[in-house]
């Protein structure tokens, strides 16, 4: 029945981890509560769709991006660029990353 359709395989995002200065932007499509670890730790995945391919990435929120992407976002272009680690702010001895977010209007 499959060959009487137009099937495309749908894959899993693609991972993002930051390194300095690294930015990821495109269309917000959503945010998910998901357990990582082996301690099962409760955070955020955010998904977007990258508007030149098209292609699915997701990322974790981190405590500061956590704060500034909000799921009233959700369908709204979203940029989110790695600015380093604030040393200021440490938590059981990891500085805090701080993120750049910007968020479109329409």
């Amino acid at each position: 029945m499959a060959d009487q359709f137009n099937m495309k395989e749908r894959k899993e995002p693609t991972f993002v981890q930051f390194g300095d200065g690294e930015m990821v932007e495109g269309v917000l499509v959503s945010i998910d509560r998901i357990e990582v670890g082996e301690q099962k730790k409760p955070t955020l995945r955010l998904t977007i769709r990258d508007l030149e391919t098209g292609e699915l990435q997701s990322f974790l929120a981190t405590y500061d991006i956590a704060t500034k992407v909000h799921r009233s976002d959700i369908g709204y272009v979203i940029s989110v660029r790695y600015e380093g680690e604030d040393k200021s702010v440490t938590r059981n001895g990891n500085a805090m990353k701080r993120f750049k977010v910007q968020v479109s209007d329409k």
